[in-house]
Formats: structure tokens, sequence, C-alpha cells
């Protein structure tokens, strides 16, 4: 019954049809059954060619279902004069001699033909052939009626995002020219190309729009500024390009942050609060604009902050907070780069009524289980309240370190046999290697995309700069054939952008040399030797940033404490862009408010507070430091010293609290903890440990209330920052951390390696 119904629905419409065709109407075809319901004609809608130039085009059909149909076509031309198309949709700019077999295309005139291709009575959208003279050259030139508000420093526009004034804009016109008698380009031929295409390689520093004069296409664009930064403006048409045009968008001068409503850069409030936090960013015009600036915070485990500048407190503790505008989604493609940051960040400190319960992850990095290939070594979490060790999970190789990505899902283990990424957060953890990448984890980025490893083990000493997307790495080879030693060590700016690392190597000449290297996720590595052949063992060192990001310091021991801007000049050598503090430290911590940093020169402590000067900045000075080509902010640094002890030391961990107000400082050989009140300056206090063990290793909870120290007791000892005092030991048996799987003598392995779970 249902295949009779279908026969006579079908004769019924035929029959209606046919009588509609006897009254004079047509109808269209019903598409299915290889009658197409849209055919599409490429290229389109238009196309321009030279005289005697041939051009393709290729029809596709779609049925009623918008799926793809297989048909025949037929194509025309509304002016075979100009333009004739042969059966296969092969045009000719003039006549072919065949359109079934065509092979000469003898040359017509100039003008215009519309061509269309059809299908069982169904006709495509038209394209439009402008047939022309060669071109040889297309010139671009601004139109000066058409420009936009009185342009910045350097011909500069100011952005059309956010801003808070008319956005400016200019419009180009292309014209194409062909030769003279002479062979010149100087015949304008505009009026007959038809309109031109336009592209800009850095889309979003500026919009582009092409102009018409009622509705006839007249070689005009309108470029509207947008993100700051600079691209090349060019306009294409029939094979022919035009040479680029710059256009910039003013970039960003300067970036100051303030917290809302109340203003200034200090939050203290109770966790789980929220809070907003303005940026007022100005060009070097001097207008304010809104651009995408990359939000950081040092902290996640107690502060987030979203692409909007809104805080949030997920933890008791300190963190910083800053913005940057840095490449790519801001002052882009300029040369020299521009990145540019707050001189004050925000310094936010959130309180609670109990200490967060973190996890703890200790493992050994005894080098007798290294050695044995029979010996298995373990991570081991530490977690509630009273603390109780978990079910280690089995590490494929012996950790020479353990860090944690922010956010805590992630921890990175270094090794000699390769770098082991852990998915804490899974259950049972899973663990991946990249045994091609060896070593101690120096750094891993805030923003977890890339982390260093630095390998001076190894007869060829090296550091990898490992990539946590592709898992790819890129190695810097720091050794000479002679080297017998090295020292290294590394960290990132707040925003990811940079990384500053310091090798120090020495030979068997115990001669020593120090390199800085300057590693960007947007430029060319950089280098520079900040001594070479000095009779000196490696030092102790260290590196860190300013919290606001706009200098990093280098912490060189024995010489003095150097520093350098974030935003340095390619133009000239790293050596002659170092400043110098007048300070010799081994270790350094950021201050989170951003005013300066702490170091330690066993016995004392060092405060160094940084002052960034020549605020606010005159129009068109870039907001990048000296020796930055005519730039105007520096930065001064004063230094103060504090006696921590009577006698020199060897720190086993020097901490800054996360809100900035204490400093804790383990001590090789001595159960005694230092503590420090950055706040109330009063002279330095001790916490002791519980049976007066030997401290192994030691990391601060996110909310600085609870130092963990592991010592050779075997235990790890959870001190009580608040009260003051040792108050819980857990034992960490040694076949916890390590085990032979049969024979041979079970190794002493003691908890040496620790890390909190933010």
């Amino acid at each position: 019954m249902s295949r009779f119904r279908s026969i006579l629905s079908a004769v019924l419409t035929a029959a209606s049809a046919a009588a509609l065709t006897a009254c004079g109407t047509s109808v269209a075809p019903t598409p299915g059954f290889g009658v197409p319901a849209v055919i599409k004609l490429t290229p389109t809608p238009t196309a321009s060619v030279d005289l005697g130039s041939t051009l393709q085009f290729s029809a596709s059909a779609l049925n009623g279902t918008r799926a793809p149909l297989t048909t025949t076509f037929s194509y025309s031309s509304t002016n075979p004069a100009v333009v004739s198309i042969a059966s296969n949709g092969l045009a000719c700019a003039g006549t072919w001699d065949s359109v079934t077999t065509p092979v000469v295309c003898t040359p017509g005139g100039v003008g215009q033909a519309t061509i269309t291709a059809s299908s069982n009575g169904v006709v495509s959208a038209p394209t439009i052939v402008y047939v022309h003279q060669h071109i040889a050259q297309i010139s671009v030139s601004p139109i000066a009626a058409n420009g936009g508000p009185p342009t910045g420093p350097g011909g500069c526009y100011t952005s059309a995002a956010g801003s808070l004034i008319t956005a400016q804009a200019q419009s180009y016109q292309a014209s194409a020219l062909s030769d003279d008698a002479a062979g010149q380009p100087t015949v304008d031929v505009t009026s007959s190309v038809g309109p031109f295409s336009w592209s800009t390689s850095q889309p979003a520093v500026a919009t582009l729009t092409p102009l018409n004069a009622l509705g006839i296409p007249n070689g005009q664009v309108r470029a509207d500024a947008h993100t700051p930064g600079m691209t090349q403006i060019s306009a294409f048409i029939a094979n022919s390009t035009s040479a680029p045009l710059p256009f910039t968008t003013c970039p960003v001068q300067s970036i100051a942050l303030s917290v809302n409503p109340t203003g200034g850069t200090i939050i203290n409030a109770a966790k789980g609060t929220s809070a907003g936090v303005s940026a007022t960013v100005t060009d070097t015009a001097g207008n304010q604009i809104s651009p995408t600036l990359t939000w950081s915070s040092s902290n996640t485990a107690v502060a987030t902050v979203s692409s909007s500048g809104v805080i949030s407190s997920p933890g008791v503790g300190g963190a910083t907070i800053t913005a940057s505008c840095i490449a790519p989604t801001c002052n882009i493609n300029l040369s020299p780069p521009q990145p540019i940051y707050p001189a004050t960040p925000i310094g936010a400190t959130y309180t609670g009524t109990t200490s967060t319960p973190f996890s703890v992850y200790v493992s050994s990095s005894n080098p007798s289980c290294a050695a044995n290939l029979r010996c298995t070594a373990f991570l081991v979490p530490i977690s509630g309240s009273p603390p109780l060790a978990g079910t280690g999970t089995q590490l494929p190789s012996v950790a020479t370190s353990v860090d944690f990505a922010p956010g805590g899902a992630t921890a990175y283990l270094g090794s000699q046999k390769g770098l082991m990424t852990a998915a804490v957060s899974s259950n049972p953890p899973t663990i991946t290697v990249s045994p091609s990448v060896t070593g101690s984890v120096l750094a891993v980025s805030p923003d977890d995309r890339k982390v260093i490893v630095s390998d001076t083990l190894s007869p060829v000493k090296q550091i990898f700069i490992f990539d946590t997307a592709s898992r790819t790495s890129t190695s810097l080879v720091i050794s000479a054939p002679n080297t017998i030693a090295a020292r290294t060590r590394a960290t990132f700016s707040p925003d990811s952008l940079k990384a500053f690392i310091l090798a120090a190597t020495t030979d068997q000449n115990n001669l020593l040399t120090t390199t800085l290297y300057v590693y960007s996720t947007q430029f060319a590595l950089q280098a520079v030797a900040l001594s070479t052949g000095a009779p000196a063992p490696a030092p102790l060192m260290d590196v860190a940033f300013l919290a606001n990001g706009m200098f990093g310091y280098l912490a060189l021991g024995n010489s003095p404490t150097s520093y350098l801007a974030t935003c340095d000049n390619p133009g000239q050598t790293l050596s002659s862009q170092l400043g110098t503090v007048a300070a010799t430290t081994s270790f350094l911590r950021p201050l989170p408010d951003g005013s300066g940093l702490i170091g330690l020169a066993p016995p004392n402590l060092i405060v160094i507070k940084s002052i960034i000067n020549g605020l606010p900045l005159g129009p068109g000075l870039p907001g990048c430091p000296i020796p930055f080509p005519q730039a105007a902010l520096s930065v001064s640094n004063s230094v103060s010293a504090v006696p921590l002890s009577a006698t020199p030391f060897t720190p086993v961990a020097f901490i800054l609290s996360s809100d900035g107000q204490k400093v804790y400082l383990v001590i090789q050989s001595s159960p005694a903890i230092i503590v420090y009140d950055l706040i109330r300056q009063l002279p330095p206090t001790s916490l002791a440990l519980v049976g007066n063990p030997t401290p192994l290793a030691a990391a601060l909870s996110p909310d600085g209330q609870t130092l963990y120290v592991s010592a050779d007791d075997g235990k790890l000892h959870f001190v009580n920052t608040v009260s003051g005092g040792d108050a819980y030991q857990l034992a960490v048996p040694s076949a916890s951390l390590c085990t032979i799987a049969s024979g041979g003598q079970q190794p002493s392995c003691l908890p040496d390696l620790i890390a909190v779970r933010p």
C-alpha cells in the first residue's frame, strides 16, 4: 500500500506540473533524484583576470537535505566576447577556439562578464569577472580626508577595543597600475580590475572594512585600531600584491591596578570573599584603553583571578595579583618587544578561623636505591587531621626533586632516568615519564605550560625546557669539555612570559663560569656571561622576579646581586643592561606587595627595597625601563641587613610566608628553626624540633600556618607557626619510601624530598 501511495503521489505531482505548464506558468523542479536544490560556483562573487589569461571555474550541488549531489553542469557567460567559458568550466579572458575542446585563448577586450553554472534548470549565484590589462604594480596610500583623530606618537592610532575615546581609524586607497609604452607602471587601470582584497599580518591589531561608493567597489578600505601592536596592511588582486603598509595601534604605556571600590593595592579580608580589580591602562598617546591583559596570581591555593580581574579566595594566606600586557594578546609584534607591567601589584591576604589540612607528599632521593636496579622508590601522600600516611605510588625511578604545578593537579618529579609527571588527582595516581628530560626540576611556570629541568650529574650537563602540552623539550648545553661541577637555578616571571636561568660551572682548574640565560615564550633565547675564569667554586645562587614582574634579580653568592629588566633592549648587549645592588646574596624571595625582595647572606637576612622611578610617564615614552630606547622608568634599590645568627650557617630551606610577614630558616645540622617577623622587626626567634633531629627538607603550607620539616629521625614534623611548636611528628618508615624486590640489603631511605600540594 505504501508503495502504491508513493507512485500515485508522483503521478499526481507530474500531472499538476504539466497542467500548470500548459497554462503558461513554470514550476521549479523538486530537488531530489538528481535535481539540485542549490548550486555553488567558485570562485565567487568576483574574479579579476588579465587579458588573454584563463581561470578555472568549478561547481558543486546540494540536494534538498543539503547533502552533496552528483550531477552535470553547464556554464554560461553573459558577455562571450569578453569572457568565453568552456564546457569544462575553464574561462578565457577573450574567446576560445572551441568551447568543447579548448586549446587557444585569444584576448578580447577590457570589460565585465557574468558567469553562472546550471543543472536541471537550477542556476547558481553569478560571479562577475573583470578583464583588464596586466597589473604591473599595486600601490596603497592613506586617504588624508578619511583619517581618524590626530594620531599618537610615531603615527599610532588609539585602540578601538574598549577605548574611552572615539575609536581611531585610517582609510587607504589601492590603485592598480599597468606599464606604459616605456615599460613603467604609470597607467591607472583601477576602474577595470574590480574589488580589491585586503589583508593584515596581525588581524587583532587592526580590523579592515572594505568601502564602496553607492554599492560600487572603489578600492578603498578602512583600518580601525583594535589591539595595541603593529601590523602590515596589503591589497591584492589578480595574483598581484601591494607592498605592505605599516599600521600601529598605540602600544600600552602603563598599567595601574586598584581594588574596587575602595581603591588602593592591598586586600585584607576573610577567606571566601571576592573583590574586583580595576586596571587603568594608558597608551602612548595618553588615552585610556581597555586591552586584553594577562592576569596572574602567585598563589592559586589562596587567591585566583579571572580574565576580567575578579579575585576569589579559596584559601587562607597571601598572594600577589598582577596584570601585564604581553604578546600575543597585547603589544603585538612590536620591535623591540614591549611587555608592560604595573609598578605596584595587588597584595592580598586572607584569614580564616582554622588551618586548612593540606596534603604533603614525601619521597626519598637515596643514591643507594637509585644505583640498585631492583630498588623501587615511592611517592607517599600524607593528609588529614591528625595526619596519616596514605598508600605510596610506585615511581619508575628514584626522584631527585618534587614540585607541584599551580592548582595542585600535577606533580613533577625529576630523576636521572627522566622527568616524571604524576597526575595526583587521579585515583590511583598515574605517572608519565619523559626519559630524555633528565635531572632535577628547577621551576614550573605559573601557567603550567613549561617546566625547567637541570641535569648537572650526567657527563653532558644541560638544562631542559619541557613543554607540558606537547611533551617535547629544548635543551641548553651548559658544560665545557672539562667541566667537573655545575650549579643551576631558574624562575619564571609572574605572567610566564620569561624565565631567568643561572648556570655556574667549575672546570678541573677550579675556574668558574657563570651564565645567565633569558628564555622567552615569544622571543629568541639570550645569554650573557656574568663571570668567566674566576678562581672559585660554583657559588650558592638564586634568581627571582619582583612580584610586579618588571625586573628579575640575580643572587650570585660572592658577587654583587644584579638585576635585569624583563623588558630588555635587544639593541644592546645584556651585560650592558645589568644593574647591581649594594649587597651579596645567595637566596632571593620576592615580597608579595611588590616592594622588593629579601635575600640571604649568612648569617644575615638582606632586605632589598625596590622603588620604580619615573612615573607617571610622559606622552610617547614606552613603559619599559631604561635602557630601553627613550625610556624614563628606572629602579632604585636600598639595602638593609638583619643578623639572624652569630655565626655563618648552611641553609636547608629559606622560606617566606605567602603573606610576606615571616621568614623561616631551616639550617643544616641544627634542630632549631629561625623565625623572623618582617612586620614587627623584633630579634629573630627559634622553634625547636622534638627529639633534636637534623632537618633534611622543609615546606610551608599555602596558608602559612604549618611548616613541614622532614628529618633524619625518619619523621615528618608538623610545626604550628601560629602557636609556635612542633605539634605533631609522623613516622615515615624507610620501607614505605623504598623497597628491594628480592635479595640484597634494604637501603635506609629518609624523607628528604617534600612538597605541599596547593
